[in-house]
């Protein structure tokens, strides 16, 4: 994990790492108080965050812009923020988990100063989030039911469309039916990420996926400029 003046505690150390944070972001809530259509809130532990970043470090820059759908109390979101410099963004359905996230930016903002400025907190429903031209890159822990998450990919793919550009789709222990739908949707599968827990659970990987490209750049025209050697 990339160090600044504070110290990073180690992966396994929970508790240390939320304090290093200025966070509070462990508790689960088991029934989504909006609808049944949207799961449970439980954080993505922070030793498959550090591993999954990890593989993940030379495609992240202070440049790209991460959207977590269902972000909870925002705990992903702290982590990249302050790992890679680069701006976040979670979309939360349920109020009270919000109203959390918003409290944790506070607090975080007091560790790490200035750095608040670039995470948004958005409460609504991941389908009406329009998508950005500069997200380009979509994080997911099972937050809701396939047909809602379909909404969310086309979306995702409508954007790319509009505004060419690569995009990764990184999913936490996914579900059987998301990768089912990916397979079928021009998604290339980029990474699997195993982690450390792995060969005690099969699903606790993170399988990450591209779609699109890099837009290619302008090429001179020496045939209507001539070349630019002979000015």
């Amino acid at each position: 994990m990339k160090r600044n003046k504070k110290q990073s505690p180690k992966y396994y150390e929970n508790d240390k790492f939320e304090q290093f944070l200025g966070i509070e972001s462990t508790e689960i809530v088991y029934n989504n108080r909006y609808n049944d259509d949207y799961y449970r809130y439980e954080p993505t532990s922070y030793s498959g965050l550090i591993c999954a970043f990890d593989e993940l470090e030379k495609d992240i820059t202070y440049h790209d812009r991460l959207i977590d759908f269902g972000c909870g109390k925002g705990r992903v979101l702290f982590y990249v923020n302050q790992r890679f410099r680069c701006e976040v963004c979670g979309i939360e359905v349920d109020e009270e988990l919000y109203e959390n996230a918003i409290d944790n930016r506070a607090f975080y903002n007091t560790r790490f100063r200035g750095m608040a400025d670039k995470i948004e907190l958005i409460n609504g429903k991941a389908e009406d989030y329009e998508i950005r031209p500069e997200d380009n890159i979509f994080y997911f822990f099972n937050p809701f039911d396939i047909n809602i998450f379909s909404q969310v990919i086309d979306h995702i793919m409508e954007s790319v469309e509009r505004n060419a550009r690569r995009v990764l789709i990184m999913m936490y222990y996914p579900k059987e039916e998301y990768r089912d739908y990916m397979k079928h949707h021009k998604f290339k599968l980029y990474k699997v990420i195993k982690l450390p827990t792995y060969e005690m659970d099969w699903d606790e990987k993170v399988v990450v996926y591209e779609y699109g490209s890099a837009p290619l750049p302008e090429i001179f025209d020496i045939y209507d400029h001539g070349s630019p050697f002979t000015h």
